[in-house]
């Protein structure tokens, strides 16, 4: 095989703290980094013959590392509607038949990342209304949060679920006064309605998986955490029990260092795929976590809170019993497994930090092994806070948050909302803080991210990160919450070669930071025209 050398150089080097004086180039040698250091030394470490690429100045940091996303149900996004940017139902019926006209007389008419906050009436439609716009059709709307649904009645009835048909566990069937169907279903519930939804064909989730690839490296994302459905249980209900068939199947397409994570109520599937596509360490994929759902959203009002919202709607719910939730990461860590519990609200935090701390006292090792998580860890209380750290806890986060919620975070929240998303108060704390996007719910958009993380957009500005720690939860911080700081999120001899450059003072701010190329394994994925 033919030898691949690179030399990076003339950078502003960010490993990701700052590089000391005159250290201005990478050496890249058959997709590692060879030397860091001033241009000779990083020569140095080159064959003879070997690419310079001029930075011009430029900051050249770690790849960014996104550790939570949901890349089938982005595939699946990019094949239906994006009513995303709607800001009435007129728009969204508008829309809705637009598209019923470009479909099949049968065919389903499918919208995704409809925010009923953004919305001129404050709501979101009824069955009644998609009954109208779909012409009888099966028509199904998914909130933004992507815990909530609505259909109509065709898609109901080809769901199975009718005026009486009981919540499940985890869920509500929304009915009226008079105990019919509105169309809406939350948690669980939604994702029954989501089960007759069909899906595209494979040749279709490949186009569509290789232009999120093309997206996450327009970004500077090098590095995955791949939430993947393995039953029903999940957003995506009976549909996505088959995400984990699929994505064995469109794996290989991904160039990133991928980690897989399973929502897997036993662990008989981890075992049986574990020796599949899905974990090949020397090829950069592991499967080596599950994920256990705690509660629903703050957007749907279904994130469980010790107290009610201050908007209505009581306090959520927990979709998962903690005593059941418990037997799970007991099993999970005893198989050397991490578990990533998904929990919003600040009782759902608190219990899945008394989950780890009991899981700890009970089953005693070094939690350094494991290194469980938290997804989300959107409200905190400091007793929590100080659980997740005693227990070695992570929290993964997502930042741009703030920018899709600041309409309505304060309204829903009250005077909770200065513990809303508190990244100073867990990093002060010593938890480790990695960043995210959980696309297709929010944007892959890290330096976007970045740029919340550091303003807050004038929600608790008191736990604001600086620009460095912006860039460290996206480096070493989401490297080490996905136990991969042996090959990815900084830049040392001996780690994969992914590299971003950015254009733009990283010191002085972060927005208007611009990504200019992302190098993965050593290969440009992408690089600015000009």
């Amino acid at each position: 095989m033919a030898t691949t050398a690179r030399l990076f150089t003339n950078a502003t080097l960010r490993t990701p703290d700052p590089a000391p004086p005159g250290h201005d180039s990478v050496a890249v040698l058959d997709g590692e980094i060879a030397a860091v250091g001033d241009r000779a030394t990083a020569e140095a470490a080159l064959p003879e013959v070997h690419e310079v690429v001029d930075v011009g100045g430029r900051t050249l940091a770690p790849g960014f590392i996104d550790a939570h996303v949901h890349p089938l149900p982005m595939c699946f996004f990019e094949h239906n509607e994006d009513l995303g940017e709607c800001t009435s139902l007129e728009e969204v019926f508008d829309r809705l038949s637009d598209r019923a006209a470009r479909e099949p007389t049968d065919g389903w008419v499918v919208g995704m990342q409809l925010d009923d906050e953004l919305l001129a009436e404050r709501r979101l439609p009824t069955r009644a209304e998609l009954d109208r716009v779909g012409g009888g059709r099966a028509v199904v709307l998914l909130r933004r949060d992507g815990h909530h649904a609505v259909g109509s009645t065709a898609a109901l009835t080809a769901a199975g679920i009718f005026d009486d048909t009981p919540d499940p566990a985890g869920g509500v069937i929304h009915r009226d006064e008079d105990g019919r169907l509105t169309g809406l279903c939350g948690e669980r519930a939604s994702s029954m309605l989501m089960t007759g939804v069909p899906l595209p064909e494979l040749e279709e989730f490949e186009a569509a998986l290789d232009r999120v690839v093309a997206r996450f490296a327009r970004h500077g994302v090098t590095a995955l955490s791949a939430m993947c459905q393995t039953s029903a249980e999940g957003p995506a209900g009976e549909a996505g029990a088959l995400e984990w068939a699929a994505w064995s199947m469109l794996v290989d397409r991904v160039p990133f260092d991928l980690q897989t994570i399973l929502v897997a109520p036993t662990l008989a599937q981890v075992e049986e795929l574990s020796t599949g596509p899905l974990h090949q360490p020397g090829s950069d994929r592991r499967l080596d976590a599950v994920k256990v759902f705690l509660d629903g959203t703050l957007g749907g009002h279904t994130a469980c809170m010790h107290a009610p919202y201050t908007d209505g709607d009581g306090s959520g719910l927990l979709t998962l019993d903690p005593d059941a939730a418990y037997l799970r990461i007991v099993e999970a860590h005893l198989a050397g497994l991490q578990v990533c519990i998904h929990a919003i609200g600040d009782k759902a935090n608190a219990t899945a930090a008394e989950l780890f701390a009991r899981l700890y006292r009970e089953h005693p090792a070094a939690p350094e092994l494991n290194r469980h998580r938290i997804e989300h860890a959107s409200v905190l209380d400091e007793p929590t806070v100080e659980l997740l750290a005693a227990n070695g806890v992570s929290a993964v986060v997502q930042p741009i948050s703030l920018h899709s919620e600041r309409h309505w975070l304060a309204k829903r929240l009250g005077e909770r909302v200065e513990r809303v998303y508190p990244y100073r108060h867990l990093l002060d704390a010593g938890v480790v803080v990695a960043g995210s996007s959980d696309a297709p719910i929010e944007s892959i958009d890290v330096v976007a991210a970045m740029s919340c993380a550091v303003d807050r957009l004038g929600f608790a500005p008191g736990q604001a990160l600086t620009p460095s720690e912006a860039l460290d939860i996206y480096t070493t911080g989401g490297a080490r919450a996905r136990r991969s700081e042996d090959r990815v999120g900084s830049l040392a001899p001996g780690l994969r070669a992914d590299l971003v450059e950015l254009e733009g003072d990283l010191d002085v701010a972060i927005e208007g930071l611009e990504v200019t190329a992302t190098t993965c394994a050593g290969v440009d994925l992408y690089r600015r025209a000009g």
